[in-house]
């Protein structure tokens, strides 16, 4: 119930004082590093993946255009360590699909599902895992990164291939990994996926390493 000014005197009103509002910074914006991370992978998801900047991400997070500064040195620094997460979160991927099974056959045919699934869900990682400024990069902590995920492959192959050298198994595991980022991009663009629809990609493809690396297709 609204309170009512006394007879016989003007009613007055007291005006709250006004609270200053203070943008958020890098230092009132919690975990900003994580913050730059999750909106970079919702643009490089996105069609203006090229338009990323610190200035546009700094206009999204709210933050002051310098505050991105505090923790990556440059747009590249942001972008490696993104790359240097999802080659960590890859590796996962792969050690799960080698799991599924101890017949050879078939842990290739997950480890091609897990890299066709991977690249298709989370399109910020992969993007920035191969972007050309990253791959120019190549820091110490990246090479390791992806190093994993290549001899995870490698190591799977050499076990039931005893009689190749270490140097065939790396030109198998290349011509795999090439044909399979291939045919992301080629799908992504269009090409591909205009006569190819995603379900007979992906037994393409399970056929397609099966025969580079000698495995029956049955």
């Amino acid at each position: 119930m609204p309170i009512q000014a006394s007879k016989g005197k003007a009613s007055s009103t007291t005006k709250a004082p006004r609270v200053k509002t203070r943008r958020a910074s890098a230092y009132h914006h919690g975990d900003l590093p994580q913050a730059l991370k999750r909106a970079t992978l919702e643009v490089l998801s996105g069609p203006d993946a090229h338009l990323l900047s610190f200035r546009d991400l700094a206009r999204r997070l709210g933050v002051t255009t310098g505050a991105p500064y505090h923790h990556f040195k440059d747009r590249t620094g942001l972008l490696v360590s993104l790359a240097v997460d999802g080659y960590g979160h890859l590796h996962d991927e792969f050690v799960r699909a080698s799991q599924q099974s101890s017949e050879y056959s078939l842990q290739i045919e997950a480890l091609t599902l897990a890299y066709l699934g991977f690249a298709r869900r989370e399109k910020g990682y992969y993007t920035a895992m191969f972007l050309p400024e990253v791959s120019a990069a190549l820091t110490p902590e990246l090479r390791a990164a992806a190093n994993r995920s290549f001899d995870l492959i490698c190591t799977l192959i050499s076990q039931h291939n005893a009689q190749l050298t270490q140097e065939q198994v790396s030109e198998r595991t290349v011509t795999i990994w090439s044909f399979l980022h291939g045919m992301i991009t080629l799908s992504a663009a269009g090409p591909l996926s205009r006569r190819l629809p995603y379900g007979k990609q992906d037994h393409f493809a399970i056929s397609s390493v099966k025969r580079c690396l000698g495995i029956s297709a049955t």
